[in-house]
Formats: structure tokens, sequence, C-alpha cells
């Protein structure tokens, strides 16, 4: 790779490949270390997936274009031209730079002498959205929050030290003619795994291989010598205040996600419309607005398509609304008590919780597969149950009639018992004799290892249990849990929910009179704490190298740490990494996406269909939510408030009406040209969401809705 020139714009410039003349860099003359564009030295980032390369689909044929064909450099301008000859079309690409904003325009014209229709056109924008180890993802990175609204689209690549960060920029690109109505991933497979998000590809359409996808996907027929333009500027911001402002927003949503029953104000210049009938959309006058306003109400719960405008450059996002928390729990109860217990195996086995196909009804056989096997991830079952349960939530004989079919609600006794016998099934098959946890009752000689992830969730289960059973053996057991952590080197891993399991833990042994014990765990979560920030941003590697549900862990360590000890020190740190783990969360005003952070591997993972790609809203998003609940008074504001009851609410959006769920939304329209933007049918380990909405609710006085 060698670099050819550049062109200039605000406070950085473009660096651009001699060969292909693609944009390779994106360079802040604020900070130059940090990556804006995946690097071009990695193998897997082909010079066919440099910014600006694409592809096309149409009527006569398809092509993607790489080199062009001709090419004219000036100072502060390059056009250059691609013969897409397959396709029938020739394709102009301008860009001007030598202001504040990179202007980029892209031309596709009819040249086949008849008409033709695009059926599938992607450019490809490489942002660095990867997670290198050992801090270098906060120092190089960036998290690229994807807004593909038709008319009303944009790309916000974040820093991942957080925006406005040491003055380290917002890179934004903003649509200004044509259209984004998806977008596609690329380079998400085995090769890649986990620590990278892949090649993103901006879709004018993907109706070639998704026609569904974000709502329905056009077709776009250009007549002989007709053409299609798609442009937009780039531009550095140092905030995202500053950034959304810049994108001219389309419509203002007073929220994305609302309780049926509830509404949900759209304002905006142009008509709201949503083909739904279980939707109705009615005109208010708004006195704050000078105008008139809509309200949207919804008599069913579910994610509804908006689309704002009626004209060929209409935009268009979705609304969520979702049955009561207790309503949706109570649904969900029923359904696991129904279909994900392991009826038919010998013994306690049969009270083990497993994953279901929800298309059959069938539960999956884990066959060596950690991730849908009857330990871990799928002890949130339990957890969810015992804390309904605790919460009071179940009675006698209630009905549900959702799908219009009438199912028995679990009464106290029935959830409970399901409960008390999980605990038997967790103390001979998932706990050994040292309270170290198995990730599947399959593996007794702990093929899997010692996962520490695993142990502050059974520690919680116990803990929960306890409240239910009043057994002080629960309680002990618990805190044998919780001292195995250490024992394993816990206190230098940054596990799920252990601060805040902790907490309860240390508040349950004070209670029943056992200080000692509960000085000891308090004291491990100090000296964890102790132990990362002394670290700062050298983070060891974890399942991941780098990612949100490492991050929310640290601040919630930190948070208990505060809370322990009240020492001013914790505070600095939390606001630093509190910067961190927002970053993750974007502000697209789209109810699947607004404040719920990236990740991009469990539907490969956890599901069915194993496919990589975003997965929004993924019930580890909750997390933060949890970090914003216990914030310090110095830190909260209405602000981290809302954010955290938005993420709640967004991940409703998981299950179905019937107590059905998914454990994998996989966003995109398409990953690696497998059709997407659908939910895996599995359901498997989602029900975290329920239970820390209910843990929360309990000892952080969260709203319930």
């Amino acid at each position: 790779m060698v670099v050819s020139n550049t062109l200039s714009f605000g406070s950085g410039r473009v660096l651009f490949d001699y060969d292909t003349n693609a944009p390779i860099a994106f360079v802040s003359d604020v900070n130059p270390r940090r990556r804006y564009l995946i690097d071009p030295q990695l193998l897997w980032h082909s010079s066919g997936h440099y910014w600006g390369t694409g592809h096309v689909v149409t009527s006569l044929g398809s092509f993607r274009w790489c080199a062009p064909e001709k090419k004219i450099m000036k100072r502060d301008a390059q056009t250059l031209t691609f013969a897409l000859d397959d396709a029938g079309l020739e394709l102009e690409v301008e860009r001007c730079g030598g202001a504040d904003r990179l202007a980029e325009r892209y031309t596709w014209r009819n040249v086949s002498g008849q008409r033709l229709v695009i059926r599938d056109l992607g450019v490809q924008t490489p942002f660095n959205d990867c997670y290198p180890s050992r801090g270098r993802a906060l120092r190089e990175s960036v998290n690229a929050h994807v807004f593909a609204g038709g008319a009303w689209s944009w790309v916000m690549a974040e820093p991942m030290n957080g925006s406005g960060a040491d003055h380290d920029p917002i890179l934004g690109l903003i649509v200004r003619e044509g259209a984004v109505n998806a977008y596609s991933i690329e380079s998400r497979d085995e090769n890649t795994y986990s620590n990278i998000r892949g090649h993103i590809v901006l879709q004018v359409t993907d109706r070639a291989r998704n026609a569904e996808a974000f709502g329905g996907q056009p077709e776009l027929a250009l007549e002989p010598d007709e053409s299609y333009t798609l442009a937009w500027e780039l531009g550095w911001y140092g905030s995202r205040k500053e950034f959304l402002e810049d994108t001219n927003p389309r419509a203002e949503f007073s929220t994305m996600c609302a309780t049926v029953g509830d509404a949900i104000t759209v304002r905006s210049d142009d008509p709201i419309i949503v083909d739904d009938s279980a939707v109705q959309v009615d005109s208010i006058a708004d006195k704050a607005a000078d105008g008139e306003s809509v309200i949207l109400t919804a008599t069913k719960p579910g994610v509804y398509r908006v689309r704002i405008g009626s004209s060929a450059d209409a935009s268009t996002t979705e609304v969520l609304f979702h049955r009561s928390l207790r309503d949706q729990a109570r649904e969900r109860a029923s359904y696991l008590l129904r279909y994900q217990r392991a009826k038919g195996r010998p013994g306690s086995l049969a009270y083990a919780f497993v994953p279901v196909d929800t298309r059959t009804g069938l539960r999956t056989e884990a066959s060596g597969w950690a991730d849908w096997g009857d330990g871990s991830e799928r002890d949130a079952m339990a957890i969810f149950l015992q804390k309904a349960v605790n919460a009071g939530w179940f009675a006698d004989n209630e009905t549900s009639t959702a799908n219009g079919s009438e199912l028995p609600i679990p009464s106290t006794q029935e959830a409970q018992q399901a409960v008390d016998e999980w605990a038997q099934f967790a103390k001979e098959h998932l706990l050994d004799e040292n309270a170290s946890t198995r990730r599947d009752s399959a593996y007794p000689d702990d093929t899997f290892g010692d996962r520490i992830y695993d142990l502050p969730w059974m520690a919680e289960f116990f803990l929960d249990h306890y409240q239910a059973s009043g057994d002080l053996g629960d309680l002990d057991l618990a805190a044998r849990i919780l001292e195995r952590i250490s024992e394993l080197g816990g206190q230098r891993f940054l596990a799920i929910s252990y601060a805040e399991v902790s907490e309860r833990a240390v508040r349950e042994l004070v209670a029943a009179g056992q200080e000692s014990e509960a000085n000891r765990l308090r004291q491990h979560v100090i000296d964890s704490a102790n132990y990362f920030t002394a670290l700062g941003t050298d983070l060891p590697d974890h399942e991941v190298a780098y990612e949100q549900s490492m991050v929310a862990p640290l601040v919630n360590l930190l948070i208990s740490a505060y809370r322990f000890t009240s020492e001013e020190k914790y505070l600095s740190a939390i606001e630093e990494r509190l910067h961190w783990l927002l970053s993750f969360s974007g502000p697209q005003p789209d109810s699947r996406l607004q404040d719920i952070a990236i990740r991009h591997w469990d539907g490969y993972w956890f599901g069915i269909r194993r496919q990589y790609g975003d997965v929004f809203p993924h019930y580890w998003s909750a997390l933060t939510a949890t970090v914003l609940a216990r914030l310090p008074e110095p830190l909260r504001s209405t602000e981290t408030d809302r954010m955290a009851l938005n993420i709640m609410r967004a991940n409703m959006a998981n299950y179905g009406e019937d107590g059905s769920a998914t454990c994998a939304f996989v966003f995109p329209s398409s990953v690696d040209g497998r059709p997407a933007h659908q939910a895996d049918p599995l359901a498997n380990d989602q029900d975290w969401h329920l239970a820390i909405w209910l843990r929360l609710i309990a000892d952080e006085h969260f709203p319930e809705v």
C-alpha cells in the first residue's frame, strides 16, 4: 500500500491509495493516532473493501468496482470514473475538500441504451470498529453508529474512549442527497471472529438479497442515460450534540419505545405514516412547536415502521410498543415452564432450563456447543423466575389471552417449585465440591474449564433463593461461590454482575450476623477495583479482547468500591470510564438502536442460524442500564436516567406476545450475502434482561413500566 495524495478538510485530511485512488485513512490533526478506517495492512482488509468501492446488481447483471478507468486529481478535488460494464452503468465519484467538510458524490448513469433496474447497490465504508487488545481499542478504534433511515441517514464514528475525550473528534458522515435504505456487513466469519465487526456497507438498496429488510427495499429504475446520485459530507465534530444538530433531523420523537396504551409524540414538518392497522396516527395541536404534531398509539405490541414524508425522499425509522413489564414477564414465565424445561431427561437433569426452537417448541441438545448447554447463560431463566416469585408477580387461577388463546399464568407455588427443582439440578450437576461451576451438566469433568463469568450468576441465584427459602445454607453457598471467584483470580477479571451480587451478599451476610464473611467479600471488591484502576486503559483480554460487557462490569466495580468506602478517588475513575461505556451506545432515532450498545457476535454463538453480525437490541445492553441506574449522585442526570429506562424498554422487542423470545435479532440487511434483519428462532439467553430489570427494581428502586 502506497499513499498517492491527500485532500484536507476541517482539522484533518484523507489519504488515498496509490493503486485504486480510494481513501484509506481519515486523519485528525488533533489526534493522528486514531484510526477511523480499518488499517489497510491487515490481511483480511483487501482493496475490494476500501472506502468508496462497492457493488451493484441490476436487471442486466452485477459488478464490483475497485480501480477506476479514469482519474482527475486537483489540489482540493478528485474525480474518478468506473465502467460497470456487466451492470450497464458508469459510475462517477467526485470528492471535494479544502473546506470544513469533505463532500463525496456518487453518480451511477445508465449507459446500456435500455431501461434497467437497480436491485442492490452498496458503497463500502470500512470504519475501524475493531477490538485490538491491551488498550489499543481505546486509543485507536471507533464505534460506528449507523442510522440507515432513507433520506435521513448518517454514520457517527466515535472514538472508543468517548466523545470529546482529550478533544478526540467524532468523524461524522451525513447523507445530503439520495438515500441509504439499509446497511450490510461483509467479512464476518470464523476468520474474523468476535473482535472485528466487519466491513460496513451503506446500501442504497439491498433488495436482491433481502427485499423485506428495513421495512422494504426499493428498486431503482433508470431509463437510458438517466442517473442516480448518492451524496454525503464528512466532517470532524467535537461532540454528539454538534454532530446530531448537523444531520438536519427529519422528525423529533418523544421516545422510541412506549407501553401499549401510552403514546409517542412526533414533531415533523413532513407527513407521518405507519402502514399498520394496529397503530393509529392522530394530529394534535402543539403549542411548544407552534403548530401540529402527531401522536402514535398501538393496540398490540410490536416494532412498527414509521415513514416520514410521502415523496421519493421519504425517511424511515421504527418505534416499539411493548406490553407492561409485569405482563410480559408473566407470559415469559409461562412459556419457560411449558417449553424450556428439559423434560424427558432422567432424574434431576429434567429440572434444567434449556434453549428451545420457537418455531416448533422443540428444545435443543447442546452436543458440546457450550452456548447451547444447560448452565452458564441459561442460569438467567432460573434467576428471572425466582426474582419474579420474590416480587410477588404470580397468583393462582390466572390466564393470559395472548394471541387469542388462553394460557395459564404460573401460580406462585408452581413457579417456586420449578425454581426449587432447578436449585437441586444446579447443586447436583453444575456445582462441584469447591463451589466452582460447570458450563454444562454433560461435562462433569469441567471440560470447558473454570469460567469465572458463571460464578456470580450462580451466587445471585442462591441469594435470591435464600430470600424465598430463608435457609442459611443458600446464603452460605452464595458466599462460598463468591469466595471461589477470588481463589480463581477473579479479582483480576471483569465478571458480569460480580460487583452488584457482592454488594447484595454483603448486605445479607451483615443482616445474618456474619460480619467477618461480609468484610472479606467487601475487601475483595475494593481490591479488585484498585487493581483495575491502576491498570488504566491497559485492560486484559477476556473472551473478547475489548467490549461493552467488560467496561460495564468495570464501572460497576468502581461504583461498588465507592459505595463501600465513600472515597472520592473512585468518582473520577468512574467518570472517565463512563465515557468509554457510553461510546458503545448510539443516539440513532430507532427503537432497536437508540442507547443500545454495539454487539456483533451472539447470533453465531447462541442462535440456530449461526450468523455473525450486529445484534440489536442485545440483552447485555442492559449492563449499561445497571451502571446508569447505580451512578453516584454527582454523576447522575435526567439524561442518564432516561437512557437507563430506554435501554430496558428497547429489549422488550426480543419477546413475543405469547412469551416466546429470540436470543438475537441480527440487524443488518445481509451479512456476507446472507439475508439478515431477522430474529433468530432460538430462545436461549435473552432472559438476563428481565432478571436484571427485576434486580434493579429490588435493589435500586428502578421504574417498572
